[in-house]
């Protein structure tokens, strides 16, 4: 796939989705030739990272982060993939809800045609990692968020 649609490759947010292009690798397919079903999830987990590597809760472990967990993924699979060299996936990202100290995500992941081939809500929770549980979110992080 080389055209992102009404996206940016690089994963900037255009009518209130975020775009992320994945590579599909030569260890993701299984042995009938389909992409693993468990790869699916790195997929939308690099969507996510690359997204809050550009927020202001930054990247868990990275410099300036804020903290923020997974606390809950669930991945409905619609269609199977085929591998091939030149295959790239697209993970469309939209923000659902936003809560307190928490948001939800769906995310879309196309291969070829118009239709997604798997579907992903997640929802993350801004988390103090010192204190061992949530924390409200900031203005600056839900303004983020609710911009996408």
């Amino acid at each position: 796939m080389t055209d992102p649609g009404p996206f940016d490759g690089d994963g900037t947010a255009r009518g209130g989705t975020a775009s992320h292009l994945a590579q599909v690798r030569w260890s993701d397919p299984d042995t009938m030739g389909h992409v693993n079903h468990a790869r699916y999830l790195s997929y939308f987990e690099d969507a996510r990272m690359a997204l809050l590597a550009r927020s202001p809760t930054r990247v868990p472990g990275g410099p300036g982060h804020r903290g923020c967990i997974a606390a809950r993924v669930a991945v409905d699979y619609l269609a199977q993939v085929t591998f091939r060299p030149d295959l790239m996936l697209r993970v469309d990202t939209v923000v659902t809800r936003i809560g307190t100290s928490s948001w939800s995500l769906r995310q879309d992941l196309y291969a070829d045609g118009p239709d997604p081939v798997a579907r992903c809500e997640c929802v993350m929770v801004t988390y103090d990692y010192a204190a061992g549980r949530s924390r409200p979110m900031d203005d600056d992080e839900r303004g983020f968020w609710a911009a996408l």
